[in-house]
């Protein structure tokens, strides 16, 4: 078993479904599973398959699984109908469940996981949390599904808990708040090698997340040989004449689902070159390079550079420059919104990012290239980003109307 997926704790200690005879007709004996499982035993092989391979879920989402498979195993101990008797009454009851739980299933703060006052909830779950509740246990019975244990799955065509179309994206930075956030680390004094390597780093780091729109953890995850400077085809001239000869991209091995893509990057090709050449590297990366793309201000005792490796400490970088940029406009008199800079942070600009890629979708880019470039699956995820500004869609309302008359 992998050290990151304990077991399933047993029901009361025991193992009560270990060996009982299928209570159910939809339960049946695997042919490539071993005989006599429970369903704990099942669900743990689940959790293990998910947390190995290529495609592997990232050590918070794996937790998030355990966690839904602990709450599922918990409610069916209550309800007294093991899992893999669940029919399509008992999932749209549980359900309901996640979203009105009874006050015996509230837990109070402080209680750890394992104390026999431990109870799955803190709180009814918002439809979101309950919809993602489901989605999650939705697709355990399809994994279950699959390898034989279970005919059907209980929860199809089941309706998503609390649908309704996403809020449009209000999380991101207008053009002239990054632009100030630019302007304050320029303006810094360079009293110091260490000053004159920030403002190198930092200027890249706005760049870096602004104009590629990776994730933070994507982000810990490059090193410098993942960016390249790829030829354009003659074949791909022709078809956009007025292309550069080169073109920056940059490689995410392992996204977000471990789906890997490549990102352009010539927005942040000047701002990389400066910062290399300011830590005293060449200008453009080695293929083979493995130093980090975010590095630190020190070195390691063997005198290399040491890298931004955690998400904490690159959300702390980023929250630090706005937090630098709201104390500057207010020194100067300068009008900003004081709330935006106060909680902007990485993921504000990777929707910055993802807002400037729905205006060029606007403007004839496919919005399959937004998609990639995103690393977003689903086009409802990527168009929370169109149109989300309501002033300017009532002005243009307003504009259009006016002219109908």
């Amino acid at each position: 078993m992998n050290d990151r997926v304990p077991p399933l704790p047993p029901p009361d200690g025991t193992r009560s479904s270990v060996g009982r005879v299928p209570d159910t007709p939809n339960r049946v004996q695997s042919p490539i599973l071993p005989p006599d499982l429970s369903d704990e035993d099942v669900v743990a092989r689940w959790l293990r398959a998910k947390a190995t391979g290529r495609g592997r879920l990232s050590p918070t989402t794996l937790e998030q699984y355990r966690t839904e498979a602990e709450r599922l195993f918990w409610y069916a101990r209550q309800t007294g109908a093991t899992v893999s008797s669940w029919t399509m009454d008992e999932f749209a009851s549980y359900l309901a469940f996640l979203q009105a739980p009874a006050s015996w299933a509230i837990r109070r703060p402080g209680v750890r996981r394992g104390s026999s006052d431990w109870r799955p909830f803190l709180k009814p779950l918002s439809d979101r949390s309950a919809g993602q509740t489901q989605k999650i246990v939705t697709s355990l019975f399809d994994w279950m599904r699959d390898v034989g244990y279970l005919q059907l799955n209980p929860a199809t065509g089941m309706p998503t808990v609390g649908r309704r179309q996403p809020e449009k994206q209000a999380r991101f930075l207008a053009p002239d708040d990054t632009a100030l956030i630019r302007e304050v680390i320029a303006a810094r004094p360079e009293l110091s090698r260490e000053a004159r390597l920030a403002k190198a780093r930092d200027l890249f780091a706005v760049d870096l997340f602004e104009r590629t729109g990776l994730r933070t953890t994507e982000a810990v995850r490059c090193v410098m040989g993942h960016v390249r400077i790829e030829t354009v085809s003659p074949e791909l001239r022709r078809e956009f004449p007025d292309a550069p000869p080169f073109q920056w991209l940059l490689r995410v091995e392992r996204g977000k689902g471990g789906k890997a893509r490549w990102v352009p990057c010539d927005e942040i090709a000047l701002s990389l070159q400066a910062y290399r050449m300011a830590y005293g590297l060449p200008p453009v990366p080695a293929p083979d390079e493995t130093l980090p793309l975010l590095l630190s201000l020190r070195r390691t005792r063997f005198g290399n550079w040491k890298g931004l490796r955690s998400r904490t400490t690159v959300w702390n970088l980023i929250t630090g420059l706005c937090a630098e940029a709201l104390v500057y406009a207010r020194a100067h008199l300068r009008r900003v919104d004081a709330e935006r800079f106060e909680a902007a942070s990485t993921h504000w600009l990777r929707h910055s990012y993802a807002k400037g890629l729905a205006t060029a979708v606007g403007n004839g880019l496919d919005a399959r290239a937004a998609l990639e470039n995103m690393g977003h699956a689903d086009m409802r995820t990527f168009n929370q980003y169109v149109d989300d500004e309501p002033m300017k869609r009532a002005l243009a309302t307003s504009h259009a109307r006016r002219n109908a008359r």
